[in-house]
């Protein structure tokens, strides 16, 4: 088979790849006014959910389309959520980088709060990305499959953990790329769970619990 033929392995990951940093790009872009990060969250993970299941169609119709329906709600759940996470990081900045080794505790506490709250992150507008619901509905969804999923919830932990790392120690380049790599191996966790749960009858496909 021709290395570069559109049909070729080579040329099916590399337009893969393409797609995932596009999606990235566009999750940047409409997360600028903070206050959107949600809502630009629930977009890619639709967008990348589709993806796994090779069914992403139009990357731009599809994030924008996802980004007016799930705007209200991703709103609602964003701003507490990024409150929080606010409130974690700058107390984990404060006690490990200013504070020195003399607060080692307070570091690790506020380490695992930190990584915690980027877990419910994505598994709240994960769920938001699947399924109808409240704003509330979606939360508790959420909080009952990361508790009832603790190792697939360990894998989300570990990706948000790298995707962080990488930003911390590379700066410019995750923010704008390392997202779309990022949200589409947590998508594929994520189908994995929902395909799982639907399969067993525990949850409605398209619906909320």
């Amino acid at each position: 088979m021709n290395l570069f033929s559109l049909n070729s392995p080579f040329a099916r990951g590399a337009n893969k790849l393409v797609m995932m940093l596009y999606a990235g790009i566009l999750w940047f872009l409409c997360s600028i006014p903070i206050i959107t990060m949600g809502v630009s969250s629930a977009a890619l993970c639709e967008v990348l959910l589709k993806a796994v299941k090779n069914q992403e169609g139009y990357i731009t119709g599809s994030f924008f389309r996802a980004f007016r329906g799930n705007l209200k709600q991703g709103v609602q759940l964003g701003i507490p959520l990024l409150l929080a996470q606010f409130v974690f990081a700058f107390n984990l900045f404060y006690y490990g980088v200013l504070g020195g080794e003399g607060f080692l505790i307070q570091t690790v506490v506020f380490a695992v709060l930190s990584l915690l709250t980027l877990t419910a992150f994505s598994y709240v507008f994960a769920v938001m990305a699947k399924f109808e619901n409240t704003a509330s509905g979606h939360f508790r969804m959420a909080a009952a499959l990361m508790a009832r999923c603790p190792g697939w919830t360990a894998a989300i932990l570990v990706i948000q953990a790298l995707t962080v790392f990488l930003t911390w120690f590379f700066v410019y380049f995750p923010v704008l790329f390392i997202m779309g790599i990022s949200g589409y191996m947590q998508a594929a966790v994520f189908d994995h769970i929902f395909q799982s749960l639907i399969d067993r009858g525990v949850i409605e496909e398209e619906s909320g619990s």
